[in-house]
């Protein structure tokens, strides 16, 4: 056998060879791919079946958090609405025609005055209680209160103050002493 006979074997046996490795590889190529392709789909069925099971309690769950969501929101507008009613009353009351503002005003300090000698303390924006008003006051009620030059950031009505001792009869805290007891009942007529 001559050289060149030989190295043409070689190449024969190699190419063989190669060929060989080549098969067998990609006969492992299709078994790892037919193996991974199985377990692809049994993790895809597994999902698509837990999807299947769990579907109605997710959809149940989002519409239970809807119909929370739904309520919260409906509550801050009815107190939002609610808020906007008493805020109303508020202005009802700044705007009062100015005798009948006056007249209230008596009432409240009759009410609240223990001694006569208190002293008034009304807002930064008061239009009608004024000196003039505490000199009708007191020459009707035998008293001798006084208005306080210093200004109180209320919308309306006043402070009484007897020593250390403060009654509150600003419209501001009328509204909000009445509204505990009445927003119930306002509530249900707005809503009704």
């Amino acid at each position: 056998m001559s050289l060149a006979d030989i190295k043409n074997k070689i190449k024969a046996d190699s190419q063989a060879q190669i060929k060989k490795i080549e098969s067998e590889n990609d006969d492992k190529v299709r078994e790892i791919s037919r193996k991974a392709n199985a377990e692809i789909k049994e993790v895809q069925d597994s999902y698509a079946a837990r999807l299947a099971k769990e579907e109605p309690e997710v959809l149940r769950r989002r519409e239970i958090v809807a119909g929370l969501d739904a309520k919260r929101i409906d509550l801050g507008m009815r107190q939002k609405l609610v808020g906007e009613a008493f805020a109303t009353s508020l202005k009802q009351m700044v705007n009062m025609a100015p005798d009948q503002y006056v007249r209230f005003a008596d009432k409240l300090v009759s009410q609240a005055s223990t001694t006569g000698k208190e002293v008034i303390f009304v807002g930064k924006n008061e239009k009608h209680l004024d000196q003039r008003w505490i000199d009708g006051y007191n020459a009707s009620h035998k008293t001798s209160l006084t208005i306080s030059p210093e200004k109180l950031d209320i919308a309306g009505g006043f402070v009484l103050r007897n020593d250390r001792i403060d009654t509150n009869c600003s419209w501001e805290m009328l509204i909000a002493d009445i509204r505990a007891d009445i927003e119930t009942e306002v509530a249900k007529k707005l809503f009704a």
